[in-house]
């Protein structure tokens, strides 16, 4: 027996991930990751970062069960998609970088910067520079003064 062509198995299915940034930005992003999955038959994952200070042990007993990754499976349910929320113990928001691998999409949301870059866009680029492939949604026009 072989393999249809085209079929989507565990292995081969490609993963469109969403990096929690501020609620409202992960909430632009999953708007816009939600059918990018759906349309190309991709998982959905939300990566939350939790920073995790020094004094702790990083792989002790933390509590993961997070208000906001309740709230994020909450926004996921109201706009109608299915995802994996994984919360990402980290020293540093940079470490989730590392959690994130080097497959798939990465959605990341936030408000987008006037002069300067905000700091989603930021991260957004340094993704970018590191190959990833990103997408930035902003959740809000830029505001600055008149």
């Amino acid at each position: 027996m072989s393999a249809q062509v085209g079929a989507v198995s565990a292995t081969t299915q490609s993963t469109v991930k969403v990096l929690a940034t501020t609620l409202e930005g992960t909430r632009a992003a999953l708007a816009s990751a939600i059918p990018l999955a759906a349309g190309s038959r991709a998982r959905l994952v939300v990566a939350v970062p939790r920073i995790v200070p020094y004094p702790i042990a990083i792989d002790g007993p933390v509590d993961t069960s997070s208000v906001l990754a309740k709230r994020i499976e909450g926004i996921v349910h109201e706009l109608g998609g299915s995802a994996r929320v994984d919360v990402c113990l980290c020293r540093r928001l940079d470490d989730v970088v590392a959690h994130l691998g080097t497959d798939g999409t990465i959605v990341v949301g936030g408000r987008p910067g006037h002069w300067l870059m905000s700091a989603e866009e930021r991260l957004a680029r340094r993704l970018c520079r590191l190959g990833r492939h990103v997408v930035f949604v902003a959740s809000a026009p830029a505001s600055g003064r008149q």
